[in-house]
């Protein structure tokens, strides 16, 4: 009866090793940061809707379980990557026009750089944004937001080119900065599609008549 009793207050005590050890926090063998810049390329290379969990896991490198635990769902995924990605084009696209003192001639080199790159890239992806403006229900409301967030971004980028423009004299100081911040952003919005099938000189002409309007 005694062995018995033994026996249980064993078992009792493997079991409460056990719960302690499910419970604590496990370190995670990966950078979150990381793995999601690489889930924001497959989103920007195939879609929300093309791109399935097998090519999250192949591309991010970690599996389904680790997915869902750092991210919850394919769709809150979808949403930290569209964060994600106004981080990465503020950093490896915008910068030259985020830079202080930025005027409408940067915006200019910037959009026909644009041009000319878009000869000698083989694959146009597009903006991950617009695509996926075109490509989302409206009525998905956390998408929304970040769609959003991303375009009111790029204006404020432009209506600051703008303000500095007027300040170096470039343009009128009578400029509706608002008004054609909202017309620029429609137009690089515009070219981030055509471009994908358009030739290049016709791009830079779409470029030359959207600028001269003001000048």
């Amino acid at each position: 009866m005694a062995l018995i009793l033994f026996d249980f207050d064993i078992s009792k005590r493997l079991l409460s090793f056990v719960t302690d050890i499910n419970s604590m926090p496990r370190n995670k063998s990966y950078n979150t940061d990381e793995v999601l810049e690489k889930a924001m390329h497959v989103f920007w290379n195939n879609g929300y809707e093309q791109t399935s969990v097998r090519m999250l896991e192949k591309e991010m490198g970690i599996n389904q379980f680790s997915i869902y635990s750092s991210f919850t769902s394919k769709h809150n995924l979808f949403v930290e990557s569209l964060k994600k990605y106004r981080e990465f084009v503020n950093k490896n696209v915008y910068a030259d026009l985020l830079k202080p003192g930025a005027r409408l001639k940067d915006l200019e080199l910037f959009l026909y750089l644009f041009a000319d790159d878009k000869k000698s890239v083989k694959k146009y992806k597009g903006c991950l944004v617009v695509n996926s403006t075109g490509e989302i229900s409206p009525m998905d409301d956390e998408v929304t937001i970040e769609l959003v967030n991303y375009y009111m971004f790029i204006k404020e980028m432009l209506k600051k080119v703008l303000s500095n423009s007027i300040e170096a004299g470039d343009i009128s100081s009578d400029t509706d900065i608002d008004v054609y911040s909202n017309f620029l952003l429609g137009v690089m919005q515009g070219l981030s599609v055509g471009a994908k099938v358009l030739p290049a000189d016709q791009v830079r002409d779409i470029i030359k008549v959207s600028l001269s309007v003001l000048k």
